[in-house]
């Protein structure tokens, strides 16, 4: 078989001529370096409704594993608009408060750290005297329905983002865990429940049901372990919205 000339030839292992696999490869890399997508879904609490998958949940509450929890950091361009919801222009994730700093996928950072930020100081938002950046926490959890073993391992894994009005609650039960059962949020299965709130609108409680089960533990251990290195995620990029007039309101998770 005649070579034709710069039709970069090159041989596979298996000694079939393709003159593309290099340069699709190379492709491929950049194609997925740019989707940036979870391996689960996000729980919805918007208004007050808890839905997985567009699913609204039974009695607004389930019970799960919060496999892994980080620090969030979020900053949002413009009016809250439930038809075209846009990610936040600057985030950031992190196990150490004090060491967040904006994600290399954010498409506007405000600053070099969060710590200093103009935009993470109580008085910056637009309105009342909160922070303009919103400090929450970023939950991956899988159903303790049946758990066991093979569920803890192969359950399907979701995550759930807590509003501000709910981190305080969050933090108290954390410590309340580590005080009473001498366990992380791993170690127990917790109930989750979206409550109405008069101040906030809603809230998200937290409540220990038990222990996780001795012979689902160590499947736990081992996703998590996984888990922690996929949690920080970037968001999608913005899209492009069609500016309409209405009235300003107040943003809701």
């Amino acid at each position: 078989m005649a070579k034709a000339k710069n039709n970069k030839l090159a041989k596979t292992k298996g000694g079939a001529i393709t003159k593309w696999d290099d340069e699709l490869a190379k492709h491929a890399v950049e194609a997925a370096d740019k989707e940036q997508m979870p391996t689960g879904s996000f729980i919805s609490i918007r208004g007050g409704v808890l839905t997985i998958a567009g699913q609204a949940v039974k009695d607004n509450k389930l019970k799960a594993v919060i496999i892994d929890h980080v620090y969030e950091n979020a900053h949002y361009e413009g009016d809250y608009d439930p038809d075209a919801p846009q990610p936040p222009c600057c985030y950031a994730f992190g196990r150490d408060e004090k060491e967040l700093k904006p994600h290399e996928k954010a498409s506007k950072p405000q600053s070099e750290m969060c710590e200093g930020c103009p935009n993470n100081v109580f008085g910056s938002a637009e309105k009342g005297k909160g922070k303009a950046c919103k400090n929450v926490r970023r939950l991956a959890l899988i159903s303790a329905d049946g758990l066991n073993a093979n569920s803890a391992e192969k359950g399907e894994l979701v995550y759930l983002k807590i509003p501000v009005t709910s981190v305080k609650g969050w933090a108290y039960y954390v410590k309340g865990l580590a005080a009473t059962v001498r366990r992380p949020p791993f170690g127990v299965i917790t109930e989750i429940a979206v409550v109405p709130d008069p101040k906030s609108q809603f809230k998200v409680n937290f409540s220990c049901v038990g222990p996780v089960p001795d012979e689902a533990m160590g499947a736990v251990m081992e996703r998590r372990e996984k888990v922690m290195e996929e949690i920080m995620f970037a968001y999608s990029a913005p899209t492009e919205t069609v500016e309409k007039k209405k009235p300003a309101g107040k943003r809701k998770f």
